[in-house]
């Protein structure tokens, strides 16, 4: 089916038919394309928690947490793996002349650790458990985040205080002169 094609005249601003036939694939092509350029805009789901959110659940030290505890579930594979690699390490350390010697792990082994728990840290915040205890952080309701439902708050609290103050000043007669006076009195309140 052939679509009628009106064009725009620009000299004296007015359609007219232009006699050719548009061809109705081209512009089912066109539209496509177009929608494919700009993309169906969905929202970004999150892929991990931040990590001052969980802190409260995290273990002060990875390397030093029970195997069995519920938390290690939470790690990925490889992490949990490197984890428990790293405890092996750890374990063979204690066992040299070296860890006695020195009344402790080297640096190397405790800047390592420091990257263990990094990583632990980093692979339980990206768990869809965790993330799904939250799914929305960013929002406070419905549809505020916690910064637009604090504001909202403050700007109905000091609305409410002002007309608590136009209220007491009702109550009080003393929110315009007195209408009951034979003299003119000139408005105090600014507006005519």
């Amino acid at each position: 089916m052939a679509i009628q094609r009106w064009v725009l005249i620009e000299s004296g601003r007015s359609l007219r038919y232009s006699g050719e036939p548009m061809n109705s694939p081209a512009i089912v092509v066109s539209v496509l394309l177009a929608a494919l350029a700009v993309g169906c805009q969905t929202p970004n789901q999150p892929n991990s928690v931040p990590l001052e959110k969980v802190r409260a659940s995290l273990p002060p030290d990875w390397v030093t947490l029970n195997s069995e505890d519920a938390r290690v579930a939470y790690l990925d594979q490889a992490t949990r793996r490197s984890l428990l690699d790293f405890r092996k390490a750890l374990a063979d350390e204690r066992a040299t002349v070296a860890y006695s010697f020195n009344n402790g792990y080297s640096n190397a082994t405790y800047a390592k650790m420091k990257a263990i728990n990094d990583a632990c840290n980093k692979s339980y915040c990206a768990n869809a458990v965790v993330i799904g205890r939250d799914l929305s952080p960013e929002l406070a309701g419905e549809g505020l985040s916690v910064n637009e439902a604090y504001m909202n708050s403050t700007v109905v609290g000091d609305v409410n205080l002002r007309e608590a103050q136009d209220d007491w000043a009702r109550f009080w007669l003393m929110n315009k002169p007195s209408s009951l006076s034979p003299y003119p009195i000139v408005n105090t309140g600014g507006r005519p």
